[in-house]
């Protein structure tokens, strides 16, 4: 079983993950990574390698499930989500989400990317994830408040995720047994790109479409 842990920039998830999982933790993507920056590089040069990037993590997703039994993701493999979170809260245009949407139904369809078979939302005031971004000394927040400005469209993306896909989406609370989480089966719809298609087209379509 495969589980993505998903939530606001300093919400914690970072912090989750090893306190819960260190040993089947896939590590969300370094902070010195070589990565284009989607303000100004083209498009298409950040799709390919986001999308590219996310593969490899769910590679790695696949062997710690074969190894441990499950594997725990710090931020979803199927990262589409952000480039249409930023295209809807305003910060670029549709330009990303448009190059990555097919690269990721490509990648669906052979089977290289999947679904997660369960998400888990962490959540916080805005107030409280400014405050832990400003007290964190452990990592440059140079975007954090674009990224707070994706908290509304990040929620209705999984929300519509768990309409499409009954109960694969929980919120974190602290009295929820960690062994609920990783007691269900395998999702059977891991790599069926129909998914995704029913997920955008409930979001209102692609940009070309609206």
């Amino acid at each position: 079983m495969i589980l993505g842990i998903e939530g606001p920039s300093a919400v914690g998830k970072t912090t989750w993950c090893r306190g819960h999982f260190p040993d089947s933790l896939v590590p969300e993507a370094p902070q010195d990574i070589d990565a284009p920056n989607h303000r100004y590089a083209e498009p298409a040069a950040v799709a390919d390698f986001w999308v590219n990037y996310n593969i490899e993590a769910w590679q790695t997703a696949l062997r710690l499930e074969r190894e441990t039994g499950i594997a725990v993701c710090d931020s979803d493999p199927l990262h589409l989500y952000y480039s249409w979170a930023l295209w809807k809260s305003g910060a670029i245009g549709p330009a990303l989400f448009e190059l990555e949407l097919p690269l990721y139904r490509r990648a669906l369809e052979q089977g290289r990317l999947g679904f997660a078979d369960r998400v888990l939302t962490l959540d916080a005031p805005v107030a409280e994830l400014r405050r832990r971004a400003q007290t964190d000394g452990t990592r440059r927040r140079r975007q954090h408040e674009t990224h707070l400005d994706l908290i509304t469209w990040m929620r209705a993306w999984f929300h519509t995720r768990e309409r499409v896909l009954p109960g694969t989406v929980r919120a974190w609370t602290d009295d929820l047994p960690v062994r609920d989480l990783v007691s269900f089966a395998p999702l059977p719809h891991r790599y069926d790109p129909a998914v995704l298609d029913r997920i955008v087209e409930e979001l209102g379509g692609r940009p070309t479409d609206i």
